[in-house]
């Protein structure tokens, strides 16, 4: 059973989608391009997804490349390693960096953030992490945050490679002018493939000259308008992709944020009642990654070893100090279940705690998953 940050586990008929190998200039492809794309724009609420073929660090890249403008000033605060890497991402493209930094295990508070704002008066965009799966923390206030933002008229871009479809989030109301996610995620779908979404005013800020045709998202949409890509794509990947936005539609968008809460909230009760020392609180922890301590030694190990149950151990700083659980994607009550009764017995407890309702999948998506 896979448990990590992702790659996650995915429905069997995502699986079978991924085998599709057809001409990429055929009518088939144009379709799968053009129903992927909406299905896309309706669960980002955006105004155009650009769909690229290459993990979610490419759809951050392109983001960072097609929105910022060498020298442009922008302000990051990262809180972990995947913020460390969009800083990266933007002083490569040759912005002015402003950074804001925390310790591992903590976040910025709302006050922080505006008053890093206001501090900033000639800064002209902002970019973070929205979920930082190497502490397992979160902005679960991003709606507060994108406000601030976006009162003093500066542009926003968002990794939410693994925040998207696991937190309520919507481009085009919040006025977010880009978010990067990748396929392999709480999408569902199988690796390869990442999106950039944008907002009306997202669209207006693309910057098309002078960029590696890869990163350039707008020469991407211009392909899209008539149902193909401007390279040879992952076409499985896509095929799959769309498979497992059709079941994101099934499930309800709204279900799937409720759901990944509630699994996390669950899992989060009983691991700090067996005496695991988790990173983040009520207010910052992440949907879609439990990280803290546990309270015996190889826990991971014994964990894989015994029960076939395969989770994450720390990154960066972190590395060897903590470990990871993945609860992304098509992560139900069952697998919830799973992991916390293997939990008991490595700790000798009694297991008698019941999933909360919110954390169960519907039956459709129950049948193409098997928890094994």
């Amino acid at each position: 059973m896979l448990l990590i940050p992702g790659p996650v586990e995915v429905p069997r008929s995502v699986r079978e989608a991924s085998t599709l190998v057809v001409n990429h200039r055929s009518e088939k492809f144009r379709e799968i391009v053009r129903k992927l794309e909406s299905l896309m724009n309706k669960h980002f609420s955006a105004s155009r997804t650009a769909l690229l073929t290459g993990s979610g660090t490419l759809a951050v890249e392109a983001m960072v490349y097609s929105l910022i403008k060498p020298n442009e000033k922008v302000i990051s605060f990262p809180y972990g390693e995947f913020g460390n890497r969009l800083v990266d991402s933007l002083r490569r493209r040759g912005a002015q960096v402003k950074v804001y930094e925390k310790k591992i295990g903590e976040i910025f508070s709302i006050d922080e953030i505006k008053k890093a704002l206001d501090e900033n008066k000639d800064a002209t965009a902002v970019a973070l992490v929205h979920n930082e799966t190497s502490s397992g923390m979160a902005f679960r206030n991003l709606e507060d945050v994108v406000s601030e933002v976006k009162r003093r008229g500066l542009k926003l871009l968002v990794d939410s490679v693994s925040g998207f479809a696991a937190y309520k989030l919507l481009v085009n109301e919040w006025k977010i002018d880009a978010v990067a996610t990748g396929s392999q995620k709480a999408l569902a779908s199988v690796p390869g493939m990442s999106f950039v979404a944008l907002s009306d005013d997202g669209i207006e800020e693309i910057q098309g000259e002078s960029l590696p045709s890869y990163l350039d998202i707008s020469l991407h949409l211009k392909f899209q308008d008539k149902g193909e890509t401007p390279f040879t794509p992952a076409v499985g990947v896509f095929n799959a992709s769309l498979r497992a936005a059709e079941l994101l539609e099934i499930e309800g968008i709204e279900n799937r944020w409720k759901r990944h809460e509630a699994c996390a909230r669950f899992v989060r009760e009983v691991l700090s009642s067996y005496g695991f020392l988790l990173f983040g609180n009520e207010n910052n922890f992440s949907n879609t990654v439990v990280a803290g301590v546990p309270p015996i030694p190889d826990y991971r190990k014994k964990l894989l070893n015994e029960f076939n149950i395969e989770i994450s151990g720390g990154m960066g700083e972190l590395k060897e100090k903590i470990v990871r659980i993945g609860l992304l994607g098509v992560v139900d009550s069952r697998a919830v279940n799973k992991l916390l009764e293997a939990t008991a017995k490595l700790l000798d407890k009694n297991y008698d705690y019941l999933p909360p309702r919110e954390c169960k999948l519907p039956e459709l998506l129950e049948k193409e998953v098997e928890w094994s």
